[in-house]
């Protein structure tokens, strides 16, 4: 599943591939930094809830 979020420098959204923690829940880990795509600022995942991405 991927989420969506929005860069602390740029302001411009991102996207995070979620794995899935199991098959019986509905609990997914993210990793705890990212690079943004646009300025290459490097962001931490914040705690969920998340917002999907569409």
């Amino acid at each position: 599943m991927e989420f969506v979020f929005v860069c602390w420098w740029c302001g411009e959204d991102y996207v995070l591939c979620g794995q899935q923690v199991g098959w019986w829940v509905d609990k997914w880990r993210l990793p705890g930094e990212a690079d943004c795509w646009n300025c290459g600022a490097t962001n931490e995942t914040p705690d969920p809830p998340w917002t999907e991405a569409a």
